[in-house]
C-alpha cells in the first residue's frame, strides 16, 4: 500500500512565509489591549517613531532583509479624537532582486477608551497581494470585513463583536500599558485578537526580567514575553514568539524573535525617535 507524500514547500512559499515573519511579526500575533488591570497612562505620545531592522537567521547566516517601521499620531474622525497608527515594512533593495515586499497596516482606536474603530492590513508580495479591512460598530457589536485577495472577488461579511477583541496593530500599542511588574515569572494571561476575519484566543506567558544586547551595541534591561500563535505550515505548534519590552515606563519592543520551519526571525529596534519616557532600561 502506497503512503502519501507530504506536499513539498515551493521556494516561494518559503520566500513568503519568512518574509511575512520578518516584517510583520511585530504586528501579528500580538496581544488584547483589553487585558485587565494596566496603566491609566500611555507608554507612548503622538510623534513617536520606531525603526526596526529585520533579520533572517538560517544555519549560521544572518541576512538583514528589510526595515519595519510604526508611527503614532493623533487625529479628529466624526468629531472624535483617535489615536491613528500606522506601520510600513518593506524589503531592502538587495533583497527585491529576490522577493519584494511592500506591506502598511493603519488603525484608528478611540483616543479615551482604546476601543478599535477601523483597521485596514495591505499586504503586497512578489506578485500577490491581499487587502483586509474592517470597521468595528461598538453600538451593536459587530464587525464589517471587506477582504479582497489578488485576483478574487472581494468578499464582505458582518462578524459578532466579541468582548476584549481588537484589531492586530492596535494590540501592540495597547500593550505597551501593560503593568508587567505586577506579574509573577510564569503566569499565563489569555488574550483574544482579530486574525484573518476571525476571533482567536490565545495567551502569553510572563518570563522575567532579562537584558538584551542591540545590534549596534545597546543593552537594556527587558520584560521578557513569550506568545502563543496560530500554528500553520512555517510555525510550528506551541509557544514560538519572544518579545522583549524594555523594562522602564515606554515598554518599547527592543527585540523580537520567532521559529519559523527554516530557521528563525528577528525584528530588532534600530533607532527610536520622540519617546514619552526617559529610557531608564538602558544599560550604559
Amino acid at each position: 500500500m502506497k503512503t502519501k507524500r507530504k506536499p513539498r514547500r515551493s521556494n516561494r512559499n518559503v520566500r513568503d512565509a519568512v518574509i511575512s515573519s520578518l516584517l510583520f511579526l511585530l504586528a501579528f500575533g500580538w496581544i488584547s489591549p483589553k487585558v485587565q488591570a494596566q496603566s491609566t497612562e500611555n507608554a507612548f505620545l503622538a510623534g513617536e517613531r520606531l525603526t526596526y531592522g529585520a533579520y533572517y537567521h538560517w544555519h549560521l547566516l544572518w541576512v538583514n532583509a528589510g526595515e519595519v517601521i510604526f508611527t503614532t499620531d493623533t487625529i479628529k474622525h466624526n468629531k472624535n479624537k483617535q489615536w491613528h497608527f500606522l506601520a510600513t515594512g518593506k524589503t531592502f533593495k538587495a533583497y527585491d532582486l529576490f522577493y519584494t515586499v511592500r506591506d502598511t497596516f493603519e488603525s484608528r482606536v478611540n483616543f479615551v477608551d482604546f476601543a478599535p474603530d477601523y483597521f485596514i492590513r495591505k499586504v503586497n508580495h512578489g506578485k500577490s497581494s491581499t487587502l483586509h479591512e474592517y470597521a468595528f460598530n461598538s453600538d451593536e457589536n459587530k464587525i464589517s470585513s471587506y477582504i479582497k485577495r489578488e485576483d478574487a472577488k472581494p468578499f464582505r461579511d458582518e462578524l459578532i463583536w466579541k468582548p476584549s477583541t481588537a484589531d492586530m496593530l492596535s494590540t501592540v500599542y495597547a500593550f505597551r500599558n501593560y503593568n508587567f511588574e505586577q506579574l509573577k515569572k510564569g503566569k499565563q494571561v489569555n488574550f483574544r485578537m482579530l486574525v484573518d476575519n476571525k476571533t482567536e484566543d490565545l495567551y502569553f506567558r510572563y518570563e522575567g526580567q532579562e537584558q538584551v544586547k542591540t545590534r549596534n551595541g545597546r543593552k537594556f534591561n527587558c520584560h521578557h514575553v513569550v506568545i502563543k500563535l496560530l500554528g500553520g505550515d512555517f510555525f510550528p505548534d506551541g509557544e514560538h514568539m519572544d518579545v522583549w519590552f524594555t523594562a522602564d515606563q515606554n515598554r518599547i519592543p527592543i527585540k523580537v524573535e520567532t521559529k519559523i520551519v527554516v530557521g528563525s526571525v528577528n525584528a530588532i529596534l534600530t533607532d527610536l525617535e520622540h519617546i514619552k519616557y526617559p529610557l531608564t532600561s538602558e544599560i550604559k
